[in-house]
């Protein structure tokens, strides 16, 4: 579990003089910290790992209590909801703000604590709307997420081997895909060729992409929406402006037709597969494409994990060649041949003190010593933490990514890749509102039953557009509306 872990691990002990103990020794000797987070290498273990070393420097103790992140929100809001107390630290996806922060059941971020962790080097998506609820500051951003594309860039390229006899085929150069019907285009020349990885000549398959129900699949439907979906201009997203469900109009369901389209170019028992295959799979030099959040990138460089080191290309995820005007009731093809609308999947893993924490001084003590910008450096390059990007020194500091391996071309582009989505005017910030883990679960069901052919994907949508409606008039439909308008940054009364 921990193979990612031998270069933070040193690095960890490297840390003690990098970093300065935010407290003296034996502070807060006899105190348990109980942390709660997911479970597997990435987050949760190196919450531990780090918060062990905190924990041997102030006497305190600390615990992890790690779930399947299927069952990661109602364990966490059950506890909240019952006043069990057995949660001091909480370490969630920042979608859940809603429930979590906007229940009341966390503390605010003491300033205290951000001018310990350089607050204003926060990315201010990350520090002025993924970690605010009501204008109220709950969280510590953890990690930076947007999704992105991996691409084998000695393959897909104009340069290649195979370049004329694709654009003989389809009837455009080969080169880094920029919408979703190139994506497929290429994934389609590739699937089942023969090509050299590593001095090995064997078939490689066209895409790797998590499609497994409870394993964060439904973001990635998300992502293929947002470019067919997401009109410029226009904030609405998931709801319209009476809070009706857009889940089930063409561009959604184009985005998810778009996906069942592609699986048969996908690496074998693609419906099966979460995040961990992908940051397996492609590193491992099995795919063309691996579509993922930013931390398949550290993994390309680690030679224990990956058999392509220099040889992956980083790009944001592709967009619409048309997407649907929900104004006019037509498609419309961009003049650029683009409708680029990155996707801020997840929006990052949050940090968070219980309310009803009896060690709270403790526990925001931990919080900061976890928060350092120094360690935020060592969890972004290294592969397998589950921790990406979230610091503009992070992006201003290329000797950081070269020193962790990157050669200089790479880092630029993975940097530029992960930069260029989470600044672009057209992105799309996900969901936040409270019942975010429901419509999310309907929506899970709903794909993975179209992912399986049992469904169309218009069949499949409209069921879910039919659950949203059920959950948003349970939740108060007048409370839903005024808080998703808040989320998109309009004012709460249209």
């Amino acid at each position: 579990m921990k193979r990612y872990f031998v270069m933070g691990l040193v690095l960890a002990l490297l840390l003690t003089i990098i970093v300065a103990p935010a407290t003296a020794q034996g502070e807060f000797a006899g105190q348990k910290i109980v942390i709660v987070s997911q479970t597997g290498s990435a987050i949760g273990q190196p919450a531990l790992d780090y918060g062990q070393q905190w924990a041997a420097e102030t006497g305190a103790t600390v615990e992890l209590q790690a779930f399947a992140f299927a069952d990661l929100f109602p364990k966490i809001i059950t506890a909240l909801q019952t006043g069990t107390g057995e949660f001091d630290v909480l370490i969630y996806a920042s979608d859940w703000m809603g429930d979590i922060a906007g229940g009341g059941y966390v503390l605010p971020v003491p300033d205290t604590l951000k001018e310990s962790i350089d607050w204003e080097d926060m990315i201010p998506l990350y520090r002025e709307r993924i970690a605010d609820w009501g204008g109220t500051t709950y969280a510590v951003p953890w990690d930076g997420d947007s999704h992105m594309m991996y691409y084998r860039k000695d393959l897909v390229s104009p340069d290649s081997q195979y370049a004329a006899e694709f654009e003989s085929s389809y009837g455009y150069p080969l080169a880094e895909p920029v919408t979703w019907a190139q994506y497929r285009d290429m994934a389609e020349f590739f699937h089942n060729r023969e090509v050299d990885t590593a001095g090995l000549v064997a078939p490689i398959y066209g895409v790797a992409e998590a499609q497994r129900r409870q394993a964060q699949s439904f973001w990635f439907l998300m992502t293929r929406a947002s470019g067919y979906a997401k009109v410029p201009g226009d904030p609405f997203f998931f709801f319209d402006e009476e809070m009706n469900p857009l889940v089930n109009t063409p561009g959604w369901v184009h985005g998810l037709q778009d996906w069942i389209d592609v699986s048969p170019y996908g690496a074998p028992d693609m419906i099966n597969f979460d995040v961990t295959n992908v940051r397996a799979v492609f590193p491992a030099g099995q795919t063309v494409f691996g579509l993922d959040w930013g931390d398949v990138g550290p993994i390309t460089i680690d030679p224990n994990a990956s058999v392509i080191q220099g040889l992956a290309g980083f790009g944001p995820h592709p967009g619409g060649d048309q997407y649907w005007d929900r104004s006019t009731g037509e498609w419309v093809t961009p003049e650029s041949g683009v409708n680029r609308a990155p996707f801020i999947a997840f929006g990052g893993w949050v940090i968070s003190v219980a309310a009803d924490s009896d060690v709270a001084d403790a526990a925001w003590d931990l919080v900061s010593y976890l928060s350092q910008p120094e360690l935020a450096g060592i969890l972004a390059t290294t592969g397998g933490t589950g921790v990406n990007p979230l610091r503009t020194s992070q992006f201003e500091n290329l000797d950081l990514w070269i020193g962790a391996g990157f050669d200089e071309a790479s880092a630029v582009d993975y940097l530029d890749a992960i930069e260029s989505s989470i600044s672009d005017p057209n992105a799309v910030v996900d969901l936040r509102i409270p019942g975010a883990f429901e419509y999310f679960d309907a929506l899970d069901t709903g794909i993975s039953r179209a992912l399986a052919g049992e469904l169309t994907a218009q069949e499949a949508l409209d069921g879910v557009a039919e659950q949203w409606n059920a959950i948003t008039d349970r939740l108060g439909r007048d409370t839903q509306l005024r808080l998703y308008r808040e989320s998109i940054g309009l004012p709460g009364e249209g």
